[in-house]
């Protein structure tokens, strides 16, 4: 079986364009933390495109890298390697509907991709239309606004972020009275959205879904910073222990039924409040940053449980139950 892996920052996504150091060091932890894992099963090929700003992971010899140059249209190049492949799994961004088109790219090509469908992925690129989605079925959020539904009640600090963005860019907090005319200073306010800031511990759930069903692999604490009203990821604790894993047990498996068009690994983005409790912000329907450790911390290979989703349940028999560090930056 030949699977061509596609991450989007590391594989050729921005050329022509500065890398992120941030989004840049995520990438190329989860594309190494995916080699590993896909490179343990038995009968398996890997393509691999890589812009040739970055350098060979470590990956077996008989991996194929497909080195891609500034002057290529990457595009045109995942459709040709795709007539070679049996399944595709890309690890992008939402934002400006890439994942989804890289979706829709290998449904093109009728060749297999290992995300939830493009309905599903394009709602979960906007963090209104997931707030709207997952409102109707009472599962606890921060309250999530378009900018132009602004009004007094969001509290005294606001957090203003891109519908669409992805991880902490362009993402920032502003006292309540400093909101107009930092709404006024947004070059394109129309893509933004409005939060409330709540205090309290950044975690995120790193589950399985499959058509209405959820399975919850581990918990995780975010390590994100607050500096000059700019937010940052430094990295994540994978595996942390709770006692609210029924909490989130319930919680994954009302999403997957307000969202059953969910499937393969799925990170979901929350915030414990001593006086809400857990609130969603956002769901992320593809490989995050805390997916890296898991194999580490808990001794599942990831991979081998979406590959096994296309034919079966996974089998989520923990052999380890440890605390990973993983750091961004």
């Amino acid at each position: 079986m030949r699977i061509l892996v596609f991450e989007y920052i590391t594989g050729g996504g921005l050329l022509g364009q500065a890398l992120p150091t941030s989004l840049a060091a995520e990438g190329g932890l989860m594309l190494q933390a995916l080699l590993t894992e896909l490179k343990c099963l038995q009968n398996i090929q890997l393509c691999v495109p890589l812009d040739e700003r970055f350098a060979r992971p470590d990956m077996l010899p008989e991996t194929e890298i497909v080195t891609v140059s500034a002057a290529c249209d990457i595009f045109a190049l995942l459709r040709d390697l795709l007539t070679e492949a049996d399944l595709f799994w890309p690890i992008a961004p939402e934002s400006n509907g890439i994942l989804q088109s890289l979706a829709e790219l290998a449904i093109a090509a009728n060749v297999e991709v290992l995300l939830s469908n493009p309905v599903t992925l394009r709602v979960c690129a906007n963090k209104y239309a997931t707030y709207q989605a997952l409102k109707k079925c009472a599962i606890p959020l921060v309250e999530t606004r378009l900018l132009d539904q602004w009004v007094d009640g969001l509290g005294d600090n606001i957090v203003i972020k891109i519908a669409d963005g992805v991880g902490c860019l362009d993402s920032f907090q502003v006292d309540a009275e400093q909101l107009p005319a930092a709404i006024a200073e947004l070059n394109d306010p129309q893509r933004y959205v409005l939060q409330p800031y709540i205090h309290g511990q950044a975690t995120s759930l790193s589950c399985l879904f499959k058509h209405g069903q959820a399975w919850l692999i581990c918990y995780n604490h975010q390590q994100i910073v607050l500096e000059n009203g700019r937010f940052s990821l430094q990295g994540c604790l994978v595996n942390m222990p709770t006692d609210q894993l029924d909490f989130y047990r319930n919680l994954i498996n009302e999403i997957s039924e307000a969202m059953p068009g969910l499937w393969g690994y799925v990170g979901i983005d929350v915030i414990e409040n001593a006086e809400l409790g857990p609130l969603v912000l956002e769901i992320n329907p593809r490989l995050t940053s805390s997916y890296v450790g898991i194999q580490q911390a808990t001794g599942i290979n990831v991979a081998e449980q979406v590959l096994r989703l296309r034919h079966a349940d996974p089998v989520l028999q923990a052999s380890l139950n440890e605390t990973v560090q993983i750091s961004i930056n």
